[in-house]
């Protein structure tokens, strides 16, 4: 799909989540919402969100090792970046900038680095199919919104085991690739070279300690996730059961893959909207003031220190579009 077909449909679609958000709600009864808000709980989710990012760059560390140390710091300063650029940026394009940004600070192969990022998302994926699983346990969804779930599962262990395919079973791939005649000798070398280099960012789980590590931290990850999304809650005075604040998480979370203007603004609106007012039923207002608040704290703080690195940092929008992932480096 071209680009610009794909930029347009994200902004459709965030249109649309917005206008059927907001389109039964009075916006005085909305302003007046905000007056109640307890800033103590904003706080505590605010604080919880930057230690899972920090979290996450201990993780992304553990991803690198095996490739080349990386200091925490530089980890965290580019986890920033990259949720400063998927705010400004179409297509989660500030993945790219953050993987950008360590590979030239650190001399390593760009593709490598997304290779990373590409398993960090692999273990969020794990993540989100575990939460689904313990969900579906203690909750009854709609026939309609189970089925979604099902097909989504589906997919999730799809990825997974491709991924799998990739990271472990890489000369099978390629010898496969190398006998195919679908494309030309210099395309299936270049994808070849692609995919030698894409696959070393996976080299990290080879190791059992390492993999146990991961997904320990990839837990306890979604667990700051799921108190980030009760402590916004609890801001607000809402509450709901220990796995209605799961359903939230697992909903709003899987809503942040749709296509969507950069902030996943809309979208993000619109599932937690309807969460909460159509399968918790809450009424209009509160649904839609928690939609805000908690899109606000899961965005406002992280963009914000994301801004302050990128600007301190020498990095440059442009260069995610101009950089060419077939550099020499490791």
């Amino acid at each position: 799909m071209n680009r610009w077909l794909k930029l347009s449909l994200g902004f459709i679609l965030s249109f649309l989540g917005l206008y059927f958000s907001f389109r039964n709600i009075e916006l005085n009864n909305l302003v007046k919402s905000f007056e109640t808000i307890n800033y103590f709980w904003i706080f505590v989710a605010t604080i919880l969100l930057i230690l899972y990012t920090y979290l996450r760059s201990i993780r992304w560390r553990l991803l690198l090792f095996s490739l080349k140390p990386v200091s925490i710091k530089d980890l965290f300063a580019s986890n920033m970046v990259g949720y400063f650029g998927n705010s400004i940026l179409p297509f989660k394009m500030g993945e790219i900038l953050r993987g950008y940004a360590i590979s030239k600070n650190n001399d390593l192969k760009t593709s490598t680095v997304l290779g990373s990022i590409v398993l960090e998302r692999v273990c969020d994926l794990g993540g989100l199919l575990l939460l689904l699983m313990i969900v579906a346990l203690f909750y009854s969804f709609p026939y309609d919104i189970e089925l979604s779930l099902i097909l989504s599962a589906g997919v999730i262990l799809l990825i997974l085991i491709l991924l799998w395919l990739i990271s472990f079973k890489k000369e099978f791939i390629m010898n496969k690739i190398k006998g195919t005649q679908l494309m030309d000798f210099k395309t299936v070398i270049s994808f070849i070279k692609t995919l030698s280099s894409f696959s070393k960012g996976f080299s990290s789980l080879n190791s059992f300690r390492s993999f146990i590590f991961v997904s320990l931290i990839t837990v306890i990850s979604w667990f700051i996730l799921y108190l980030v999304t009760y402590y916004t809650l609890l801001s607000l005075n809402l509450s709901i059961s220990w796995v209605e604040i799961a359903v939230v998480l697992l909903l709003t979370s899987m809503a942040m893959s749709i296509p969507a203007a950069p902030g996943a603004i809309g979208t993000h609106h619109f599932a937690t909207y309807y969460v909460m007012n159509n399968l918790l039923d809450f009424n209009s207002i509160d649904s839609q003031t928690f939609a805000i608040v908690l899109h606000a704290v899961s965005y406002l703080p992280l963009v914000a220190i994301g801004a302050y690195y990128f600007f301190k940092s020498s990095i440059q929008i442009f260069d995610v579009f101009e950089k060419e992932f077939s550099d020499e480096k490791i």
